[in-house]
């Protein structure tokens, strides 16, 4: 019966050149009598049309598409067996989708929170495609969201268009698709207004007042163009529709008063691709061009394809959270460069007092390893040990050089957001000088205090025991881990991970301090205020605030140092850490059990390399990992980067001093960048 169909189409339409594939597709449209039937049958017409397209750039296979579009709309609209059966295919199927739900909700974000949202991607993922029906703008997707699908429908002339659009929309009066339109569009004006006079976003707002927020014009700017459509009302919504996106464009100007609260960035994003939806409609609903029209409807599928990707979720809402940990972190850095001698004296007491410190953790790491407890009581009392020897070094204000780079790259990646002029580029690489010998006195500060601190209680143990703190065995194999033949160069290098991911929790803490109003609620705490008094309330209350991102990165790290190898042991992972100031310490004790004759083996002076190894992945992966994020966060672009790089390498060739020791003379430059 089908083939006697197709040969009526061929005499009809007089025209005996129609391909195999289409009289497959003319056949499929005869055959598809049911929902699934149909959906494959628009898949297969789409195949059709781009299968010589080769990608977004083929102008050539786009031209052949346009062709084969041409010939289906041709047959489409001709009153034929297979035309007629092309257009109850899409009629029906039409009929069965939810036109408002597909416009007020295709390309726009659906849920307010984050956990949500990556929730339901991840299960997209693996779950069954959902019915279209319900969900038309994964039908949407699934059909038009690859980019070279989008190329050949954006240059479509205008004529095919509009044949397009009148064949697609199939039954559907203009009154019918208006109202359809005005629903939708009303949809999304109540969603957008009422998210935009939340207490919780007017917080955070430049204008903060219900009654003069834009958001609370919004609804009723729609129902009157809805009412009218004359051009004064279109004017009207569209301004106050510009008027509300400048709004919510003022809370990322706040995010260092209030904080990045990812959820609330979430929900503004979804208002304002709401917004930016109903600006379109008012524009369609004007009598929109059909070519602009499949324009802004593709950009509507592109969106909602990348909207679907776990990966665009994740850069789009870390990239917020990140810019905001890059910004404290930067401020913090700041106090970890010394750009003059006196601070370059400064930086090498306060190193050398961390070093000092570091003997204790080495110690008791010993103490630990020797107890041999179960392997989670193991990396738990190695948390401690760290978390507790860190701590102790902050509030000291002493440092640990490994600490600094996550700290220190954030503030030199601020300072790369304009360097339009050479002097820009100049005082930048004066600062990547300093930071750099910053690291040189820090280590050298570090490792000269943690040894001889180290062979300090060597000796009294030694004095009191008659022997050193290390068996031979336990000694010969602290020198033989530490080789630079070993594996202790991956070890160095996953530990340089985990300082970069103790500076993203000192930022994390500080910014969660803030979106919370911590302070403030230290402050007037009834409890701290009856104990303390209101004075003593409020110094507690900035003392936390100056300390949180130093106490939890400086926990956080413990913790990673600490339990961190016994969740890989328990995957059968023998990954360890290796830090340079306690492999240092470890090394001396070890030295000074196996007495001075150690000093002259081979086995020590592979050790000596391999400490030289660890010093450098430590402070290398952790800055540049660092680096990376913060040159991310802060939009640096390639070709300021490779000026900068550029101009770090001339500066190392031509002044090779500046970055291991200050210039006496050029103190003032370097400073101007700060």
């Amino acid at each position: 019966m089908i083939e006697r169909m197709l040969r009526r189409v061929r005499r009809r339409s007089g025209d005996g050149e129609v391909s195999p594939e289409l009289d497959r597709l003319l056949a499929g449209a005869m055959a598809a009598k049911d929902y699934p039937a149909r959906v494959e049958w628009l898949r297969s017409a789409v195949r059709w049309i781009e299968k010589d397209l080769r990608g977004p750039d083929d102008a050539d296979g786009i031209a052949r598409a346009h062709t084969r579009l041409r010939f289906l709309l041709q047959v489409g609209e001709r009153d034929s067996d297979g035309g007629q059966a092309v257009r109850a295919t899409l009629d029906s199927l039409l009929a069965d989708l939810d036109i408002e739900h597909l416009i007020a909700v295709g390309a726009i974000p659906r849920r307010a929170g984050f956990t949500t949202e990556l929730y339901e991607r991840c299960m997209a993922k693996v779950l069954p495609q959902p019915d279209f029906r319900l969900e038309p703008e994964v039908l949407a997707t699934t059909l038009l969201g690859e980019p070279a699908t989008a190329a050949w429908i954006n240059r479509l002339p205008a004529d095919d268009a509009r044949r397009l659009a009148r064949l697609m929309i199939g039954p559907l009066t203009a009154a019918q698709l208006d109202d359809e339109l005005g629903a939708a569009m009303l949809t999304l004006a109540s969603e957008a207004q009422a998210v935009g006079l939340a207490s919780e976003m007017r917080r955070r707002f430049a204008d903060t007042s219900a009654l003069t927020s834009p958001f609370g014009r919004l609804v009723a700017a729609v129902e009157a163009f809805l009412a009218s459509r004359d051009d004064v009302a279109r004017a009207e919504l569209e301004q106050t529709v510009d008027d509300c996106v400048a709004l919510l464009a003022t809370v990322h100007a706040r995010h260092a008063e209030t904080g990045v609260s990812v959820d609330l960035i979430y929900r503004g994003d979804r208002t304002r691709a709401q917004l930016q939806r109903v600006r379109a409609i008012a524009r369609w609903m004007s009598g929109g061009e059909a070519q602009q029209v499949l324009r802004d409807v593709m950009l509507a599928v592109r969106l909602e394809a990348r909207s679907r990707g776990v990966r665009a979720l994740l850069r789009e809402n870390f990239g917020l959270l990140s810019r905001r940990i890059a910004e404290r972190n930067a401020e913090t850095g700041e106090h970890y460069i010394a750009l003059t001698r006196a601070q370059y004296r400064r930086m090498l007491v306060a190193s050398a007092g961390g070093g000092a410190l570091i003997a204790i953790a080495v110690y008791l790491k010993f103490l630990i390893a020797g107890a041999h407890m179960a392997p989670f009581w193991e990396g738990f009392f190695a948390s401690l040990n760290y978390a507790g020897v860190f701590v102790l070094i902050a509030l000291a204000h002493f440092t640990v050089a490994t600490k600094q780079p996550a700290m220190t790259a954030p503030a030199l990646a601020a300072h790369m957001r304009e360097l339009e002029r050479p002097e820009d580029i100049d005082g930048l690489v004066a600062e990547s000088a300093a930071l750099v010998r910053s690291q040189v006195a820090s280590v050298f500060g570090n490792l000269m205090a943690v040894a001889p601190v180290v062979l300090a209680v060597a000796a009294l143990w030694w004095l009191a025991f008659g022997n050193g703190p290390l068996g031979e065995a336990k000694a010969r194999a602290v020198l033989h881990d530490h080789s630079i033949l070993g594996p202790s160069f991956i070890f160095a290098a996953y530990t340089g991970v985990l300082l970069w991911l103790s500076g993203l929790f000192a930022g994390w803490a500080d910014n969660a301090f803030t979106v919370r109003r911590l302070h403030a609620a230290l402050a007037t705490n009834r409890r701290l205020v009856q104990r303390l008094g209101v004075d003593g309330a409020r110094q507690r209350a900035d003392w936390w605030r100056d300390n949180i991102a130093a106490l939890a990165g400086n926990i956080g790290l413990g913790v990673l140092l600490g339990l961190t190898p016994m969740v890989w042991d328990f995957f059968g992972l023998d990954l360890e850490v290796r830090h340079v100031t306690l492999s240092t310490g470890q090394l001396a004790v070890a030295v000074f059990s196996l007495g001075t004759a150690s000093l002259a083996t081979a086995t020590f002076w592979m050790a000596v390399a391999g400490i030289a190894l660890i010093g450098a992945l430590n402070v290398g992966v952790s800055f540049a990992l660092a680096l990376r994020v913060a040159m991310r966060a802060v939009s640096i672009s390639p070709t300021n980067r490779a000026r900068v790089y550029s101009g770090i390498r001339r500066h190392l060739l031509t002044h090779p001093g500046d970055f291991i020791w200050p210039p006496a003379d050029r103190p003032a430059v370097a400073g101007a960048v700060s």
